[in-house]
């Protein structure tokens, strides 16, 4: 079961998209697929600055948002991201906090991260990712 970063699911509506992680996302049963109410903050506020606002947010709206099971930051995920957060911090590799709450939230639903952005995870104990856009 995946938890997919914002990078991502967002290759579905980019004018030249990554075809082989399209085609990995749209060929996993949707059960196995979610993603963490930050990724659709993340692609609201994308949206909400690009000159074609209106446009953009109705392709999120079509065509990522209906694909995954979309998972909430509730109690266990906030305390799972305090506690990273401190660890990361005390060990001197502090973590951004949109990357510390997907991984919190990944490893919270025991799901793999799949992300482009590997080296942000990098310093997260007990954390599967996987990064799709491989071999780029």
């Amino acid at each position: 079961m995946f938890l997919v970063d914002t990078n991502v699911v967002s290759e579905l509506i980019r004018p030249r998209p990554h075809l082989p992680v399209v085609r990995r996302l749209l060929s996993i049963d949707p059960a196995l697929l979610f993603a963490s109410e930050i990724t659709r903050y993340e692609l609201r506020f994308g949206a909400a600055i690009h000159p074609r606002s209106q446009d953009i947010w109705s392709r999120v709206e079509s065509e990522i948002l209906p694909l995954p099971t979309w998972l909430p930051v509730d109690e266990d995920v906030s305390l799972a991201t305090a506690d990273l957060c401190a660890l990361l911090r005390k060990s001197g590799k502090p973590i951004e906090m949109p990357d510390a709450l997907l991984a919190a939230t990944a490893r919270v639903h025991d799901l793999v991260l799949v992300t482009r952005n590997v080296r942000h995870f990098q310093n997260v104990p007990a954390l599967a990712v996987e990064n799709w856009f491989s071999g780029e």
